[in-house]
């Protein structure tokens, strides 16, 4: 009998209460054929059960004591074990006619090839349940970037940019964040978290992106392989990513209906809009994402603003100052120089490094070169192409002295010794003939000054310049012999002057 379970109970309730009620009359009640209820109360007579009996019965003890099972030939017929089924279509080439084949050759008289198949398939979808999540506030935030994109026009007539629609939502309160950006790019990814983040007011336990390459570079069998960019913003921020697995959308369903619902209710009423810049887009955006924020829910109280506010204080807090968006290069190569190029300049890194491989973490004012998981230099981005920059204490020994016999690096030397040794250098490496000899004497006259003392050579230099001496070995044999203290020992000294000395002008002239 195909009879509805709940219109057999409640004809054999009435069935019971006034048993003199006709067929007909109890047809009307329910809009049923008087065959029908006829054919049902005859069922009961013949079971000859009391009504405190069958009313305590199990759907299927109701069938089995009133015999009301729908008797269609598919359940007559032998059914498969359905796993067993499930089994063998995982199998390689596999396929449900081939599986049928086999079966009804052991039971020819099963159920054939039509219901083979929609049996099978009615049982699997029994298997594929869904489960409700329940998030808790402040745990999750799902962020995904919306299909579709909105034009904005360029005011000078060049070619129209399709900006990208980032959509945040928060898993408690289905709080909404609504952004357009450029692209989908690892800059603009962690800009929009910045933003989001800002406007949250906090930072929750998690973020479920998806696996766009600004967030998840390669999943390997046992980890995923974050963007370190992006790693790097959300521990900023003192939370973490759980990317959902690739092809699972349930993973991130609320930013799924999310984007959806961003679609629906905010993109829909721009489209016949026309933009000329992502500020005026988004200025757009966030006005009519307020609005959907405090749109009344349908299906429970209070508003996705309302839950948001209970939940905002949970958050954990900002930083105090923002992420500064980063990017990564893996791998470069150190050259001999113990330099490596970077956007066209050349930068500098210990010497020790040459030939290495290290990794760069750059911004937009700053390069930092890692090694082994350690900062070994840093440099401010250089806005001249072609430029080289180079840290002194990056050069070996020998490399910091053959430059500091240049020119330049003389000159300066000596300015810090005193004038005296500055005139003593400058005549050697621009007033004499011969410069290359000159520049040799230079450096050797350095390296006196070092071993003796800068006091000391300032000193020879002041008592050399009036006297006219100038020559290497002249300055060496000074240093060596003490020609410069020994005359100022010898130099007369100036007899005191008070009224008990007799001056020249007492003898008068001769």
């Amino acid at each position: 009998m195909r009879l509805p379970i709940h219109l057999q109970r409640e004809i054999a309730r009435l069935h019971f209460y006034d048993p003199r009620q006709s067929d007909r009359a109890l047809a009307l009640l329910f809009s049923l054929s008087p065959n029908t209820v006829r054919s049902m109360r005859g069922k009961l007579r013949e079971a000859n059960k009391p009504w405190s009996e069958l009313q305590d019965l199990d759907d299927a003890a109701w069938r089995q004591a009133l015999g009301t099972q729908d008797h269609t030939i598919a359940v007559r017929k032998p059914a498969p074990d359905w796993a067993w089924v499930h089994a063998e279509l995982q199998r390689a080439d596999a396929t449900i006619e081939q599986l049928w084949r086999e079966w009804r050759e052991q039971q020819p008289d099963g159920i054939g090839y039509t219901q083979f198949s929609m049996l099978y398939r009615a049982w699997r979808k029994q298997r594929h349940v869904v489960m409700r999540r329940v998030h808790a506030p402040a745990d999750k935030l799902f962020v995904d970037f919306a299909g579709r994109t909105v034009e904005v026009l360029d005011p000078q007539g060049g070619p129209a940019m399709q900006a990208q629609i980032f959509v945040a939502v928060l898993g408690h309160s289905n709080f909404t964040y609504v952004e357009a950006v450029a692209s989908q790019t690892t800059p603009d990814w962690l800009r929009c978290h910045a933003n989001c983040f800002e406007a949250l007011g906090g930072a929750p336990a998690w973020v479920v992106s998806d696996n766009l390459k600004a967030a998840v570079w390669r999943r390997e069998r046992d980890r995923v392989v974050l963007n370190p960019a992006y790693r790097e913003c959300l521990t900023h921020y003192d939370t973490a990513a759980l990317p959902a697995r690739p092809r699972r959308p349930r993973d991130k369903g609320k930013v799924e209906v999310g984007v959806q619902i961003a679609q629906r209710w905010i993109l829909f009423r721009l489209r016949d809009r026309i933009f000329f810049d992502l500020a005026e887009l988004n200025t757009e955006l966030r006005r009519l994402t307020d609005l959907l924020n405090a749109h009344p829910f349908k299906c429970m109280p209070g508003s996705r603003l309302e839950r948001f506010r209970s939940e905002q204080a949970l958050l954990k807090p900002l930083p105090t100052s923002r992420f500064e968006p980063c990017d990564w290069r893996y791998g470069v190569k150190v050259g001999a120089d113990y330099h490596l190029e970077h956007q066209g300049s050349q930068y500098s890194v210990p010497y020790a490094l040459s030939s290495e491989r290290v990794d760069l973490r750059f911004t937009h004012a700053t390069l930092e070169v890692m090694h082994g998981g350690r900062r070994v230099a840093m440099h401010a981005l250089s806005t001249v192409p072609g430029a080289v920059i180079t840290v002194p204490e990056h050069r070996p020994v020998s490399h910091e002295r053959v430059l500091e016999g240049e020119p330049k690096a003389l000159a300066q030397w000596a300015a810090r010794v005193g004038p005296k040794t500055t005139t003593m250098l400058r005549h050697h490496l621009e007033h004499r003939s011969d410069l290359t000899n000159g520049l040799k004497a230079a450096r050797r006259l350095r390296d006196l000054a070092r071993l003796h003392g800068e006091e000391r050579f300032e000193a020879v230099c002041a008592y050399a310049l009036p006297l006219n001496i100038t020559a290497l070995r002249s300055i060496e044999s000074i240093l060596r012999n003490g020609a410069d203290k020994m005359h100022r020992a010898a130099a007369p000294r100036t007899a005191p002057s008070h009224e008990h000395v007799r001056g020249a002008s007492y003898f008068g002239e001769v």
